[in-house]
């Protein structure tokens, strides 16, 4: 948890680095974090009857289609399907004299769209992210031409989100470039993933792996300074391709897919503070990308993020799992880790760190008691009795002499205790399981950590770490 907190707390220092002004809610849009958004031209052919309602922010485009979905409640903002007709590409960057009047232009049109003097205008989207300095002459100029875009939209009151299909590779790449662009403008990381490999883990691992996904887009921005406010994911629900549905049946195992998206979204924004989470995929641009169950997975996903927004009864099939909970960080306050054979206490982290110097092997030493106990329960008179053993044999028989090293080590009786237990279970172990007992007890731990939840998913790894090592006078006395 301190981990965390120091990540957390780096990570709002690092905002400094990239200041801004504060933007006040425009038109009525949210102020709040995060703002969901969801994808809502005109090739989402049931956008007035899903997207069409109060709570949703519909991104979209033209007067006529963002107008109906006004009428029904929603909120609006602009959907610029094609950057690269107002900047170029990498290859065919555009003239640089030709970027205020284009930008004027786009945002004329989001305005209008919008009904809005300060819209939010959607980028689609920055073409290779990851390319590595040094930039060529084209590409060079097709950044800055980017970034000229930006800078002139939020000049005229915009609030511009560039679309990011790659994480960035820095510091290859150039944060400077990048830190600009937050200046001026969010930037959102696409992040896709195909729904067969991943719902196929069952809930508690396909949530994990949405999760960490979803930091690591996060975390590389964050690295270089990008304030977590101006940091958006993207959720893909696409029909075809490598990613989103993939041809992913029944019914129920896609609608699995969409639910654990929006949660782990949910979790990341609340530990990283991201400030936009939006969806993508409801379109249909060509017959591949249709999908009659389209309109089933965007009631499911706006459901799952508030089950106000859509009734599910008619749109899912009864095998539908509708559990919000299983497979997602639901921790009592001052515990770590939860697995099905016990758990890890923060205390016991914080104070096992402290004795080894090492949180990756105190968190194994934790993870290891755990799963053995599972085995074999040491009795309380059993710890009394080899106590005793260790004040006879090591202190003379005097326990005040046995307290004064518990005192010196920085270490509490009840802790020492424990630490006892491990080494009587590691000794019965070690005789049951032989030479195979290190390869049993890591493979144990490994399955164990198969269905276990941690804060922020920082999971141990599967080892045989001796507390005692490092507290050699509590090693039992025969």
């Amino acid at each position: 948890m301190r981990k965390f907190l120091l990540i957390a707390l780096s990570c709002l220092a690092g905002a400094a680095v990239v200041p801004h002004a504060a933007r006040a809610a425009a038109c009525g849009l949210p102020d709040a974090s995060p703002a969901w958004v969801e994808f809502s031209d005109g090739s989402v052919q049931f956008r007035d009857q899903i997207f069409g309602r109060t709570g949703v922010i519909a991104a979209t485009r033209g007067t006529a289609v963002a107008g109906s979905l006004r009428a029904r409640g929603a909120k609006t903002i602009y959907w610029e399907m094609n950057l690269d007709r107002f900047v170029g590409k990498p290859d065919t960057p555009a003239d640089p004299a030709t970027i205020t009047t284009a930008a004027d232009r786009l945002f004329d049109a989001a305005a209008a769209s919008s009904a809005c003097s300060t819209p939010w205008i959607a980028l689609n989207e920055l073409l290779r992210p990851t390319e590595p300095t040094p930039w060529s002459a084209l590409t060079a100029q097709y950044r800055s031409d980017v970034l000229s875009f930006l800078q002139r939209l939020a000049a005229r009151g915009a609030r511009p989100f560039l679309l990011v299909p790659s994480n960035p590779k820095t510091p290859i790449d150039s944060p400077g470039w990048w830190q600009d662009v937050a200046r001026v403008a969010d930037i959102v990381r696409e992040v896709y993933l195909p729904a067969p490999a991943v719902v196929t883990q069952g809930p508690v691992l396909a949530s994990r792996s949405l999760r960490m996904k979803m930091r690591t887009a996060s975390q590389v921005l964050l690295n270089i300074g990008i304030p977590p406010s101006r940091i958006g994911i993207m959720l893909g629900f696409q029909s075809t391709g490598l990613y989103g549905r993939v041809g992913l049946q029944p019914l129920s195992a896609w609608l699995e897919f969409v639910k654990l998206n929006v949660l782990a979204a949910r979790q990341v924004s609340s530990e990283l503070g991201v400030g936009t989470i939006w969806s993508w995929g409801w379109g249909t641009f060509a017959p591949p990308t249709a999908d009659a169950d389209k309109p089933a997975a965007a009631c499911v996903y706006l459901w799952t993020r508030d089950p106000s927004l859509c009734d599910i009864s008619a749109a899912v099939p009864p095998d539908f799992d509708r559990s919000l909970t299983e497979g997602q960080i639901t921790l009592a306050p001052g515990i770590q880790c939860s697995l099905d054979q016990g758990k890890i206490t923060m205390a016991s982290l914080d104070q096992v760190t402290a004795v080894l110097e090492s949180r990756q092997q105190g968190f194994t030493a934790l993870l290891e008691r755990v799963v053995q106990r599972t085995h074999l329960t040491i009795p309380a008179a059993d710890i009394l009795a080899a106590e005793r053993r260790i004040v006879t044999r090591r202190f003379g028989g005097k326990r005040s002499l046995f307290r004064a090293e518990l005192a010196r080590q920085e270490v509490s009786l009840s802790f020492a205790r424990s630490v006892l237990a491990d080494e009587l279970r590691r000794r019965a172990l070690v005789q049951q399981f032989g030479a195979a007992f290190a390869q049993t007890t890591e493979a144990e731990q490994a399955t164990a950590l198969q269905s276990t939840t941690c804060l922020a998913d920082e999971l141990p790894a599967p080892g045989d770490v001796r507390i005692a090592s490092r507290l050699r006078f509590l090693i039992p006395v025969l």
